[in-house]
Order: structure tokens, then sequence, then C-alpha cells
């Protein structure tokens, strides 16, 4: 029968025996995930309160970060600290002019390039009337910033520094093109 002369693309031990089980093994498997698992629980020991004490800790200081970002950049929170976990959204400056996914991703590519800073930045929808005075003035972007224990205050500067360079020597979405 045509199924008998079925057989999976990788060749191995199995091979003639069906294509169930030539199927049930392909190649190598990396169990190092599941290898892990007592030493991140060792790791876990030495937190007080453990893994509730590592999420109340990042929640603190994701929102401590957030507002140091939105109060040097002038703008707000994206959601209120009660919603977020780990992450929060941050006001981008509406000097940087983030006008769409493809400028945000603009944006993104150069803080990496750049500055080397890894940042989600995304763009909020227009909402807006291009012909009203105070668009301008408007935020239309947000950087997603997380917090994990090994993150540092100086991460955070590193970010505020890149985007206060971006503003102050007027560079807009628009020039990174």
């Amino acid at each position: 029968s045509a199924s008998a002369d079925a057989h999976h693309l990788v060749v191995t031990h199995e091979y003639g025996k069906g294509l169930a089980v030539e199927s049930s093994w392909v190649g190598n498997r990396d169990y190092s995930a599941q290898l892990v698992i007592p030493t991140i629980f060792e790791f876990l020991k030495q937190f007080d309160g453990g893994l509730e004490e590592i999420k109340r800790y990042n929640h603190e200081k994701v929102v401590a970060m957030g507002k140091i970002l939105a109060e040097a950049w002038g703008t707000d929170l994206g959601t209120s600290p009660e919603l977020s976990s780990s992450n929060i959204m941050v006001g981008l400056p509406a000097g940087l002019k983030i006008r769409s996914n493809k400028d945000a991703m603009i944006l993104r590519a150069h803080l990496r390039v750049n500055f080397e800073v890894e940042v989600p930045i995304y763009h909020v929808k227009d909402l807006i009337n291009e012909d009203d005075k105070d668009c301008e003035n408007l935020v239309t972007g947000y950087a997603r910033i997380s917090h994990q224990i090994y993150n540092i205050l100086s991460d955070y500067q590193k970010l505020r520094d890149a985007i206060n360079n971006l503003v102050e020597d007027s560079i807009t979405c628009e020039k990174l093109e």
C-alpha cells in the first residue's frame, strides 16, 4: 500500500518500522530544561518568600522604573500599576513622532543598534486629528519595560538617556528611516 511506503524525512534507526515509529524520535532532544529544575528550586530558596517574593519585588521595581522614565520624558504610565505584573508601558516623548507600527519597529531597531538597548516599542493607533494643534504633544508610542531580579537601575538609565538624546537632537522616526 501507499502508506507503507511513507517514511519520515529524517532517517533514524527506526527506519522501516512504519511512519508512526519512525516519527517518534527525530534527532536530538534537549533535556536541559528538565534537568535544571532541581537547581531552580535551590535558587529560589535564597529568596525569603520564594517565587511570590520575586514576583512582588519585580512588580515593585518595574513600577518604580516606569515612573522614573515617565518623569524623565514628561509622559505617563500606559496602564495603572495595579494592572501590571513585571511589565509596564511607559509613554514615549511626542517629539519622537511615532506615527505607525513601522516607526515603532524602526525606533526599536535604532535603539538596539546604536544604543545597545532592547525594548519593545508600540504605536498607539491614531485616534487624533492631524489638523488639531495639540496633536504634536500627544503620546503616540509606548515602551514596554520589564523587570527581573537581574535588572539594575543603570539598565533603565541607559534607555532614558538614549531616548533623551534622540529628543534633544530633534531626531524623529521620520529621520531614522
